[in-house]
């Protein structure tokens, strides 16, 4: 695509050229992408599917035989075809196969909601560019303003070129934290721990944590990591729930492996569910919070209500993943801001596709 890119966006872009199209990835990724491409009318460009090589086998997914990118080459031999990337990896070797597609064809990743359905479209843009022009603004030194503009068109354009142009090296946020002071970290989104781990190991001045994490079977690898921990005196709380705006109790499946929230967010028919409990920061009555992780599947917003308090009680460093959500790359830092308007915003990208691990730090 050329660079005019807050005048076309990239379904527009693929509308006007009509050239063969092959998705690069299976899954619910490339079900996302190809229902985009049918609502513009632009399913029938759709010719090949294909897969990294350990992962072909003898398959087919949404009709089309799912075959190597060799193989997608001989099929497509003298058709000038694009690739669109239908998966997220930060993996190095996946990353390095994506650059060596791009060096030979035309591609693109995408940015399709995580959750919600609210492309990020140019008309997305242009009615929502006051908020984007306000974030930008807002935000406190050049690394972030860069990331945001890159990130921005990247989200419109699908062009890799832009988040090559706004990654940062994943220790780059400790410069960030550095003003942290001593004090309780919540870690909302912990997964098995790893997050606990990384800040532990760098922050000395986290004195304890509480690791909120919804999907049972990583809650089961954080609890044995936090008692792992406990043996060497550190305390961890570990506590098995949803976070959001306010406390309850929600109905969720237990099939969605890591994205236990994906059914809460989305009109999807839940199977093998159970009830889980929805807390808030607020409800936890934390204490002495001095940081907060927020990476919680698309609920941030809610979350962010829900430690109203906390923030305005103890002014608490947040680091906020912005990629859920096609709205909160300028949503999250208003919501905060209207909470407490003596922060400044920061914005950081580490090398991954499509333009997940994208995050706002308050400091």
């Amino acid at each position: 695509m050329n660079d005019s890119n807050r005048t076309q966006d990239l379904w527009e872009y693929l509308a006007q050229e009509r050239r063969p199209i092959a998705l690069y990835g299976t899954g619910d990724g490339a079900d996302k992408i190809i229902n985009v491409l049918d609502s513009y009318g632009l399913k029938d460009l759709i010719a090949a599917v294909f897969a990294s090589d350990g992962f072909v086998r003898d398959r087919i997914f949404r009709g089309f035989k799912v075959i190597s990118y060799s193989e997608c080459c001989e099929k497509l031999a003298g058709k000038d075809f694009i690739v669109l990337v239908c998966f997220g990896s930060s993996r190095p070797e996946v990353l390095s196969f994506v650059d060596k597609i791009a060096s030979e064809r035309e591609l693109y990743v995408p940015d399709v909601p995580v959750y919600g359905n609210i492309l990020f479209t140019r008309g997305f843009y242009e009615s929502n560019s006051d908020a984007i022009d306000k974030t930008a603004m807002h935000l406190a030194d050049g690394t972030s303003r860069n990331c945001y503009e890159n990130y921005i068109n990247y989200k419109l354009t699908g062009d890799i070129k832009y988040l090559a142009s706004c990654e940062s090296p994943d220790d780059d946020e400790f410069e960030l934290l550095k003003a942290l002071r001593k004090g309780c970290f919540i870690d909302l989104g912990a997964y098995y721990g790893d997050t606990v781990k990384r800040y532990l190991e760098n922050l000395s001045c986290i004195d304890s944590c509480i690791a909120v994490e919804p999907e049972r079977h990583s809650f089961a690898k954080l609890s044995a990591y936090a008692e792992e921990l406990a043996n060497k005196g550190v305390s961890i709380r570990c506590i098995n729930a949803l976070v959001g705006g306010k406390t309850g109790v929600q109905q969720v499946s237990d099939s969605r492996g890591r994205g236990t929230r994906a059914a809460v967010n989305s009109n999807a028919v839940l199977k093998n569910t159970r009830d889980i409990e929805v807390i808030t920061v607020d409800s936890l009555k934390p204490g002495n919070v001095s940081f907060i992780k927020f990476d919680v599947e698309g609920s941030e917003l809610e979350a962010i209500e829900g430690a109203r308090e906390t923030i305005l009680k103890s002014r608490p460093l947040m680091k906020i993943a912005c990629y859920h959500r096609s709205e909160d790359v300028f949503a999250l830092v208003q919501k905060v801001l209207e909470i407490r308007s003596d922060y400044k915003v920061y914005m950081r990208h580490t090398r991954c596709i499509p333009g997940w691990d994208t995050d706002f730090y308050f400091v």
